[in-house]
């Protein structure tokens, strides 16, 4: 089993989420203040846990998010996994240099420093 949070307003037009995917734990909306240019500044959160296949979660993920300065996150038992447009890291839990080169990855992809809370 899987948990994690996706900001829906980070996936593209005709991005489908079916109980194949997630299961929902929590939608909630938010007033963000600090969102990039590129961000809304009202989110929805979903929060989520999955019995999928991480691996081929993440890839649906990456084919779904769009736009800069988004990601998606989840964590295993004993894994987690960091998702962007196109890309994606995971590493066992508590790796900081597999987490750090995530980071890296996240901050030329446009995160804020604020928004690295994976």
């Amino acid at each position: 089993m899987l948990t994690g949070a996706v900001i829906l307003e980070s996936l593209a037009p005709g991005t489908v989420l079916d109980d194949t995917h997630v299961q929902l734990h929590k939608l909630t909306r938010y007033a963000i203040d600090d969102n990039t240019p590129e961000q809304p500044q009202v989110w929805t959160v979903l929060e989520f846990t999955s019995t999928a296949d991480p691996t081929e979660l993440a890839h649906h993920f990456a084919r779904s998010l769009t736009g800069r300065g988004w990601y998606t996150s989840y964590d295993t038992d004993d894994e987690t996994f960091v998702i962007f447009p196109g890309q994606v890291f995971h590493y066992r839990t508590g790796d900081t240099q597999a987490r750090a080169e995530a980071e890296t990855y996240a901050r030329a992809a446009g995160v804020p420093e604020s928004q690295l809370d994976w």
